[in-house]
């Protein structure tokens, strides 16, 4: 069974000279929060869940995609993987594990995208994947564009606009985000002098002029069972009205002999998954015997980036 349960926090703080587009010179401060000790999918859960079937979390603006591809869509932007569709987008978020049919009929054709690559595949009729979980899905005619887990790895979707209309950069770190990650790390328990950034990307979700810079921290024991020490914490940063936001989206930190399975993050991406020209967040979380994707939408200022859609495989 999926062993998800996830939500946001997310917190202003001082603005700090690491993150794009602030020249302020004073460091952040996350709330703390308790410490994960569960499976690695696990992080803390004070605000909100996925989305509910049929839920508008936020209502889009117009388009701002200006030329769309040609091709045979679905009627609605089917968001799936190889292992389990995700949902779609008609004026709200629908989950498609919980509306038992797809809005496809076979032969539509995808667009996949991981990080910045973006590929072109086709998708059968609804089919039932990922055994023993019988979960809703299509076979695609080219699952390997997505990537191969423990990622990164993305998400295909049936429809014609653009997927990543503004900035998306990987990055290497200077020490910055390690002393942010540092931190955090230190509120759940865990003294982590110098923590391996394992990835850091900037983007700007919104189109706005106004860049959020996502980061994974990651040291994990290889093999079954993770150690007391290891750590991975999926975050993002994002300077509101002079101040700097901390939004976690994933966290698992291990303090002591608690039998957590072995695995970890990995953001997949952002792209424009319902057409509103602004992007979410595909980000991959891999356990020992299972992994899923979650796509997060950057809500607003005062909600931050909450999870919408997620499908995932595994015991």
């Amino acid at each position: 069974m999926r062993r998800i349960l996830l939500a946001t926090l997310l917190v202003a703080a001082a603005c700090s000279p690491g993150d794009a587009g602030d020249t302020s010179t004073s460091s952040s401060t996350a709330q703390s929060s308790s410490t994960t000790t569960g499976e690695p999918a696990t992080t803390v859960a004070p605000t909100t869940t996925a989305a509910a079937p049929s839920t508008t979390t936020t209502t889009p603006p117009s388009t701002t995609t200006t030329s769309l591809l040609s091709g045979n869509w679905a009627d609605l932007p089917v968001v799936t993987t190889d292992f389990g569709a995700l949902g779609w987008w008609d004026d709200g978020w629908f989950d498609a594990e919980n509306e038992g049919a797809l809005p496809v009929v076979g032969g539509e054709d995808y667009q996949t995208i991981v990080l910045d690559s973006v590929g072109a595949t086709t998708g059968g009729a609804q089919t039932i994947v990922c055994e023993p979980l019988d979960l809703l899905g299509v076979e695609l005619s080219d699952p390997s564009l997505l990537g191969t887990f423990p990622g990164p790895y993305g998400v295909a979707i049936s429809a014609p606009w653009a997927l990543q209309p503004h900035l998306f950069e990987t990055l290497p770190d200077d020490g910055t985000y390690a002393g942010f990650a540092s931190e955090l790390l230190a509120e759940r328990g865990l003294d982590v002098p110098d923590p391996v950034v394992k990835q850091l990307v900037r983007t700007d979700l919104e189109g706005d002029g106004v860049n959020e810079v996502l980061v994974i921290a990651e040291d994990v024991t290889p093999g079954y069972l993770l150690e007391p020490g290891d750590y991975s914490l999926a975050f993002m940063r994002k300077v509101v009205e002079g101040d700097v936001q901390t939004a976690i989206l994933g966290d698992t930190v291990v303090l002591d002999e608690s039998g957590v399975y072995s695995g970890g993050y990995t953001y997949g991406g952002v792209a424009d998954l319902n057409g509103d020209g602004r992007m979410e967040i595909i980000l991959d979380t891999a356990y020992w015997e299972g992994f899923s994707v979650w796509v997060f939408e950057y809500a607003n200022d005062d909600l931050g980036p909450l999870m919408v859609l997620e499908t995932g495989c595994g015991s």
